[in-house]
């Protein structure tokens, strides 16, 4: 089971690129896709998603692009997912508005719910500018060589 689907993950890096040139620059489809390794034809569809849900903007034209529609701190990833692929959940019973015949004696549904909001909140938390941010990175762990 995969919470964050490919295209998720493929749109969550692009935001992230966006993020980390968030001063006015436009960067084209094909630029951002060749950079995050993303398909074309996917990588346009995926931006036309987050321009629809307010976290992109777009500019038409030969100088055209794309750029990040807000503060990067102020976009989260789960704002990103949810625009992707709807809401994050772990288990159909989980969805509102659904009723299973268990609901009144299941001891399952109330720990997976508890785990479902530890989730969103985490995905709420974190922004596209603590992924942008070289300082939110985690360096790079050098490695001794031993001597023969």
């Amino acid at each position: 089971m995969d919470i964050i689907r490919r295209n998720t993950d493929y749109a969550l890096r692009a935001a992230v690129e966006l993020a980390g040139c968030f001063n006015g620059e436009l960067v084209a489809t094909r630029e951002l896709a060749q950079r995050q390794d993303i398909p074309y034809q996917l990588a346009c569809k995926l931006l036309q998603r987050l321009n629809r849900a307010g976290i992109v903007r777009s500019t038409m034209g030969p100088a055209g692009g794309f750029a990040l529609g807000r503060h990067p701190s102020k976009v989260s990833v789960l704002q990103v997912v949810e625009a992707i692929q709807g809401p994050v959940r772990l288990n159909r019973c989980l969805f509102a508005g659904k009723s299973c015949s268990l609901s009144g004696r299941c001891t399952i549904s109330p720990e997976l719910a508890r785990l479902q909001d530890k989730i969103n909140s985490f995905l709420s938390g974190l922004t596209l500018g603590q992924l942008s941010s070289p300082a939110k990175r985690t360096p790079k762990k050098k490695t001794k060589r031993r001597k023969k």
